[in-house]
């Protein structure tokens, strides 16, 4: 499983999705107050700021949180 430090913070990859997939979990994850890191392949490119890039992107969160994270997705899975 891939791990990033992020400002201090140990970071897992979650998941690899599409980027409107990716939107809506990070969405749905942030509002249970779990930080959440898009990866493109074209970090510090204008394509990963402006969002216009909609290929595989690498969900990460906080390694404390990764248990939480796992746990909230598979509770909306139908």
């Amino acid at each position: 499983m891939e791990r990033r430090l992020i400002a201090g913070t140990p970071y897992r990859k979650l998941l690899t999705v599409p980027r409107p997939v990716a939107e809506g979990v990070k969405a749905r994850l942030e509002a249970r107050d779990i930080p959440v890191v898009l990866e493109t392949p074209f970090s510090g490119l204008p394509e990963a700021a402006l969002g216009t890039y909609m290929g595989d992107v690498n969900l990460f969160v906080p390694e404390a949180l990764l248990g939480e994270a796992e746990a909230a997705l598979e509770e909306e899975i139908p």
